[in-house]
């Protein structure tokens, strides 16, 4: 694959700080899974946690714009597989091993043992968060056949690249979900497939899309906040059920092949959502920009604070999930800790290695 002259984005960074901010309030609502009773906050929070359940997405959306930015035909396997693998092994090993040793202490795991560090490394388990690792990984080793299926399809069908890119995919959720056969297309790369290809289309397209939702109407953005606002009431009644035990799903027939549908939908209308906010009010927010360029890093730390917070603070000043304040001050002690954790570590070579996987030689 050629290696074209880069461009930098400054769009891009703002939608890694949203992501990883929806990445955080996932991962504190998550605790509403403690409580027994299905509240009207609970109700509340799960709605919000639902809504914000683009946060992986976007990171997969913003890897496959960032990655086709640099990378496209005749890809030079060598260069391009040392350095994506580099930086994505090396942080991941390091902190598999610090969420070993951590999650021992805090009694999470049963024993710190050789084997048992090497299994979680092998199967990420390391910690809960860790399955993003494999999903980035599968599409790191199948980015080449990805860009060829790209590619080969926008040769044959031009203007109608986006119908005849995420049909296909689409059109196997729903087989996946009635098939066995076809139940690989519900596997978790496969699913999240549809956002990769969708930020190489955006970043091929960037500047007939940017022109486009320059110029979009407000009654269209009313149109499509109010489509944001209400899709996610279609597919929360899963996590609802699942949860509570109550039956609301199955009142409603094909609701799973629904939600498939819809989830995909919720989210390419919040990626372009965020666009739209970004192009025409171009923000200079200095700390969301930042904690755009600390997001990877925020990720790998964010669930050692999370525990510690949960099993150590919480408790002894009575903090706990049945209350909005446990929501509210988690996110934002998770979020600031690891926001000021992650830039002194950058300010380090050694560190520094442990979140980019680069030794810094200035």
């Amino acid at each position: 694959m050629t290696k074209p002259s880069e461009n930098w984005f400054e769009e891009i960074n703002y939608l890694r700080a949203i992501a990883i901010i929806g990445v955080l309030i996932i991962h504190t609502i998550d605790d509403t899974a403690a409580v027994k009773n299905l509240t009207g906050l609970m109700f509340s929070l799960m709605y919000i946690e639902e809504l914000v359940r683009f946060a992986v997405p976007m990171f997969i959306f913003v890897s496959g714009f960032v990655l086709y930015n640099k990378y496209r035909s005749e890809l030079p396997v060598k260069d391009f597989y040392k350095k994506r693998f580099m930086s994505i092994l090396i942080p991941y090993i390091i902190f598999s091993v610090i969420y070993c040793i951590v999650n021992t202490q805090l009694g999470l795991f049963p024993a710190f043992t050789l084997n048992s560090v090497i299994d979680s490394i092998f199967n990420f388990t390391a910690s809960g968060h860790f399955w993003y690792f494999q999903l980035i990984l599968t599409f790191y080793i199948f980015y080449p056949a990805i860009i060829a299926y790209y590619e080969i399809t926008k040769d044959r069908f031009e203007i109608h690249l986006l119908f005849a890119l995420f049909s296909p995919i689409l059109i196997m959720y729903v087989l996946g979900s009635f098939i066995p056969s076809f139940g690989f297309a519900l596997s978790t790369p496969f699913k999240y497939l549809i956002y990769f290809l969708f930020g190489i289309y955006t970043k091929d397209n960037y500047d007939k899309i940017c022109q486009r939702l320059e110029r979009i109407s407000m009654k269209k953005i009313l149109l499509l906040g109010s489509l944001i606002a209400s899709l996610p009431f279609v597919s929360m009644f899963l996590v609802v059920d699942s949860r509570y035990g109550t039956q609301f799903s199955n009142s409603i027939p094909y609701y799973y092949q629904l939600t498939l549908v819809s989830t995909n939908i919720l989210h390419i209308c919040i990626f372009m959502f965020c666009l739209n906010f970004l192009l025409i009010y171009k923000p200079k927010f200095t700390l969301l920009q930042k904690t755009g360029e600390y997001s990877y890093g925020i990720f790998l730390v964010h669930a050692l604070f999370h525990n510690f917070l949960l099993i150590y603070i919480f408790p002894r000043f009575s903090i706990f999930p049945t209350s909005l304040n446990f929501y509210i001050i988690l996110f934002a002690l998770m979020l600031t800790m690891s926001y000021f954790t992650v830039k002194l570590m950058l300010k380090n070579r050694l560190t520094s290695y442990m979140i980019t996987g680069k030794l810094n030689t200035k």
